[in-house]
Order: structure tokens, then C-alpha cells, then sequence
């Protein structure tokens, strides 16, 4: 026969497993909000819908602003552009974002635009609390001198400002069927690539997964898998 006391210890354990099984699911259900940012490379996510089915499903809550045309600080040649990678970043202020991914730069040109456009959108992310990922750009077709120089500005300055590279002209250099006659915009299986790499790179960022084939500088992480 159980006493008193043993009977209290088991009520309060049993209250205590209680409540632990209705916390769990509000841990689970929290959700990562994720700004991704690109021009007509990127817009393949948006036009082709099922490109972001590595995303469906988890953690991450995507908003995209893709919008052909768009540049990293001026705006674009088309109404949809006319707001710029780091007005949109502006715009999303108020809705508690978590990491920005950006992908725009295929418009933009002059290596020290660049810089200064990677060092005034890394403020605003940061000033925002949020983390940020930025991906290389694809060195081919009739960019391919011009983003050989931006690659080398943003591998600097992410080593300098600590954000996660993923690197994307590394990844797609020798998969020339995720590619248009271009060579540079993506196919819907390429946009599907893109998405895919877009999670293991936010996997890799929220600690959710361990590095395979990546190098890191300082906290720097290139994504390169």
C-alpha cells in the first residue's frame, strides 16, 4: 500500500507530465520567418511554386520578394522592382524576421557598389536583430567577368562582417541542366536546387544540421555542399 506521501509525489509527477506534453507542441509549432530577396534569377522560386517544396513543411516561414529587375539599392527598370533589396528589408521591419537571404546583384554593377550595397543591407539585417545569408553569383554567360569581381567582394566582406555565405556559383558550376539557354537563369529543376540549398543552409545556420562539406573563416560559414 503507498502512503500519503507517496501518493502526493506520484500526483505531482504525473501533473508535471502533464503539462509537459501540451508545451511540446508549441515548441514545435515556432516558426523560423525567413526574407528571401532576389531578382529574375531567383524569381524562379515565385513562377515556378514547386521549386519551394524543400521548404514546404518546416520550420522556416518563407516570404519571397523576387521581382525581375530588382537591384540591391536603386530602383529596378519595372514597376514590380521598384522598390530595392534594401527597401524590401525595410519594408518587412515590423514582421520579425529572422534570417534574409539575399540574391539580388545580377542587375547591379561596379565592385565598390557592391560593397557598399553588402555593407548597408547587413546593417539594416542587423539592426533588425536578424541574420544574414548571402549567396554568390553565377559566374557564366555575359556576367561572368562582371560577377567573378562581385564573388571576390562578397567572400571579403563576409569574412569581414560575419555572415554566412552560400556559394552558390561553387554548387551550380558543373550542373549546367538546372540552367536556361543563358546559363544563368534557372529551369524549374534548378529552381528546385535553389531551394534545397537554400534550406541547408538555413539548417546549417539554426544549428539544425552539421557542417559536411562547407568551410568556415571566423564566423563565417561557406555553404558549399
Amino acid at each position: 500500500m503507498r502512503s500519503r506521501g507517496q501518493r502526493f509525489f506520484l500526483s505531482v509527477l504525473a501533473l508535471c507530465l502533464a503539462s509537459t506534453s501540451f508545451l511540446a507542441p508549441k515548441v514545435q509549432a515556432q516558426r523560423i520567418n525567413v526574407l528571401i530577396i532576389g531578382d529574375s534569377v531567383a524569381s524562379v522560386l515565385r513562377w515556378a511554386p514547386e521549386s519551394m517544396k524543400p521548404l514546404w513543411g518546416t520550420t522556416y516561414n518563407a516570404t519571397l520578394e523576387v521581382w525581375g529587375c530588382q537591384k540591391l539599392l536603386d530602383s529596378g527598370c519595372v514597376d514590380s522592382a521598384k522598390l530595392s533589396a534594401y527597401d524590401q528589408i525595410v519594408k518587412h521591419r515590423n514582421d520579425n524576421i529572422d534570417i534574409v537571404v539575399i540574391a539580388t546583384g545580377y542587375n547591379d554593377t561596379g565592385a565598390e557598389y557592391i560593397r557598399k550595397a553588402i555593407r548597408k543591407i547587413n546593417s539594416e539585417v542587423k539592426s533588425q536583430g536578424a541574420s544574414l545569408i548571402w549567396l554568390t553569383y553565377r559566374e557564366n554567360g555575359n556576367v561572368k567577368v562582371k560577377n567573378r569581381a562581385f564573388n571576390a567582394v562578397v567572400k571579403a566582406e563576409s569574412k569581414k562582417l560575419k555572415f554566412t555565405l552560400l556559394d552558390w556559383e561553387f554548387i551550380a558550376r558543373k550542373n549546367k541542366h538546372w540552367f536556361t539557354g543563358d546559363r544563368v537563369h534557372m529551369n524549374k529543376f534548378g529552381g528546385l536546387q535553389l531551394a534545397r540549398h537554400i534550406k541547408m543552409a538555413l539548417d546549417l545556420k539554426m544549428g539544425f544540421t552539421k557542417a559536411t562539406t562547407t568551410t568556415t573563416v571566423a564566423a563565417t560559414t561557406t555553404v558549399a555542399s
